[in-house]
């Protein structure tokens, strides 16, 4: 067991610094200009060693892609699903965009490459599915509309302009800190019903 223990924790240590040597290699160029050899040299690992865990170069940006979406992935579920249990859903959808801001705070040396034109742009459009597909449960958070188009655009601007902010955010190393940012996208994004409205209906 002690000696499984061993080998897992190499193996994962061998991962994250062959993982970490292409987000650092892509902070300069783009995949394509990239070559495993480079990714090698900078991890100080053989091409046998990188062969071993990942099958070429996009597979191995398709890893460190998805670790990050099943993060987000499963901390949207979570809240969402704590929120439905308490009925309370605005409260933990915002608890979970604050959680969201944190974690892309705490790995920002990866997310300034995976949300720039330098790294996947399927990954981006994988990020806006995730929001798409839970909108529907997102939604009830937010003050009624006077017609659908509205929803549509409400939809289209909460989204895409939550997006936007976080690549700026990113772009600009993080001047704002995660709880502002967050307030932004909370406030901006995704307008909760305020006293005044519930008393005009």
């Amino acid at each position: 067991m002690a000696k499984a223990l061993t080998e897992s924790r190499r193996t994962r240590y061998t991962r994250t610094v062959i993982e970490d040597s292409l987000i650092e290699l892509l902070r300069e160029k783009p995949l394509s200009a990239i070559t495993v050899s480079e990714v090698c040299a900078k991890a100080d690992v053989n091409r046998s060693t990188f062969y071993a865990h990942y099958d070429d170069l996009p597979d191995l940006l398709g890893t460190i892609e998805n670790e990050t979406f099943s993060w987000l992935s499963a901390t949207f579920d979570d809240m969402l699903e704590q929120a439905e249990r308490q009925h309370a859903i605005g409260a933990e959808l915002d608890n979970a965009i604050v959680q969201v801001c944190r974690y892309i705070a705490q790995n920002k040396r990866h997310l300034q490459v995976l949300l720039s034109p330098r790294a996947d742009v399927d990954f981006q459009r994988r990020l806006i599915g995730l929001i798409y597909e839970r909108y529907d449960r997102i939604a009830v958070t937010l003050p009624d509309s006077q017609s659908a188009l509205e929803d549509v655009m409400r939809t289209q601007f909460a989204i895409h302009g939550s997006l936007g902010l976080i690549q700026y955010w990113l772009e600009t190393d993080l001047q704002a800190t995660p709880e502002e940012i967050a307030q932004t996208i909370i406030s901006m994004g995704m307008p909760h019903e305020t006293a005044s409205d519930t008393s005009a209906h």
